[in-house]
């Protein structure tokens, strides 16, 4: 029973880093190349705030209440010495950040360039692209040794009111008048959320891709 309950802590702490880097290390890198490229800052300080504290930290702390996998006491010892970022964790953590990266950094430069937008319209749109990634990746990270049709992402049910939450929560900050004043965020039209949700569709692709082939 205690080895066991062992293996289902370390899976745990792998999902919450997994979760928890991706979605700082996006941030890190949009920050930075917007800076190394002379552009405005895409994203304000409160804003990314927001999302490291409300949309990645309550699906974060749900998912620490993942019940352990079926397979967990079929698998061979991994021994002691062994580290906690699996080769499949760096890929997800570095590569799938970096393609994640780029698609809201084109989309920033893109709609700063040719769009008749706002630079806050602009900045919401990226803040809103970051907080539906991980609010959407989450259920990707329920399991690192399974891909996502291969369970039901539902069934922790912390983990699904939290991502109910924080589109509630997203939405408010959107749309509440004196909200969009202490955040500097605009009202987006349909068409935007559309496009967000399918970057962020995408970016689940992306990793799930990535643990198809290593679990393959």
């Amino acid at each position: 029973a205690a080895i066991e309950e062992g293996r289902i802590i370390a899976d745990n702490i792998r999902k919450v880093i997994t979760y928890m880097l991706s979605g700082t290390f996006t941030e890190t890198i949009l920050i930075g190349a917007s800076i190394l490229l002379g552009w405005p800052l895409p994203v304000t300080a409160l804003q990314i705030l927001w999302v490291n504290l409300v949309e990645d930290g309550l699906p974060g702390i749900a998912l620490t209440f993942e019940k352990g996998e079926k397979d967990v006491m079929k698998r061979k010892p991994e021994g002691k010495a062994i580290s906690l970022l699996t080769p499949s964790m760096k890929v997800i953590i570095f590569a799938v950040s970096i393609f994640s990266d780029i698609l809201l950094l084109g989309l920033f430069g893109w709609l700063f360039a040719n769009s008749s937008y706002s630079l806050d319209h602009i900045r919401t749109v990226v803040f809103v692209g970051l907080a539906l990634n991980s609010l959407l990746y989450i259920f990707s990270c329920k399991s690192m040794r399974k891909n996502l049709w291969e369970y039901n992402p539902f069934t922790n049910h912390y983990l699904t009111l939290s991502v109910v939450l924080g589109m509630f929560l997203l939405a408010l900050v959107v749309y509440i008048p004196f909200l969009q004043d202490i955040f500097h965020t605009t009202a987006l039209p349909g068409i935007d959320w559309a496009i967000l949700f399918a970057l962020g569709i995408i970016n689940v692709a992306l990793i799930e891709a990535t643990k198809w082939f290593f679990i393959r």
